[in-house]
């Protein structure tokens, strides 16, 4: 048998040492990204109340037909009165942010293949809608186009 100097020893030692920071390391960042998808998850939460406590306390035609129908996709434009259809507008347009950040979350894996299912139906009700399809394809970064054009829907729906 050979006898192991002490610098062998030390060596190992060292090496055990940088070997368990690692580990150590990678459970940080794992728990750090655990923390930064709750985030962002609470944050479309906090999103989607704030949307729905808005149209509870408007007092206008158009809140309470969005609230009737459940879907301001389903909401002919030419039945409101301007203002309504620049509030229309205004949702039109929060929905489509709201739907595009779900799709960038999702690509960097942030988002679950459920939470993004949801989300994907709901884009897919609005390009299907001859009242929200244009709405829904002005305002949206290249990327989401994309997304959008790769769709296979052809004809819309009232």
């Amino acid at each position: 048998m050979k006898k192991v100097s002490l610098d062998t020893w030390i060596q190992l030692l060292g090496m055990l040492g940088v070997l368990g920071g690692l580990v150590f390391v990678g459970l940080e960042m794992q728990q750090s990204q655990t923390i930064a998808v709750a985030g962002q998850i609470q944050a479309r939460n906090r999103g989607d109340m704030d949307f729905s406590i808005a149209l509870l306390t408007a007092e206008e035609k158009l809140s309470r037909d969005v609230n009737e129908m459940g879907n301001i996709a389903l909401l002919d434009p030419s039945t409101l009165l301007p203002d309504e259809q620049a509030a229309r507008n205004l949702i039109l347009r929060w929905q489509t942010v709201s739907l595009q950040n779900a799709r960038q979350q999702y690509e960097l894996g942030l988002i679950p293949e459920d939470v993004w299912g949801q989300a994907q139906n709901r884009v897919l009700s609005r390009m299907k809608s001859c009242y929200t399809r244009a709405a829904f394809l002005s305002p949206v970064i290249p990327s989401f186009k994309a997304y959008l054009g790769s769709l296979s829907v052809e004809d819309c729906e009232d």
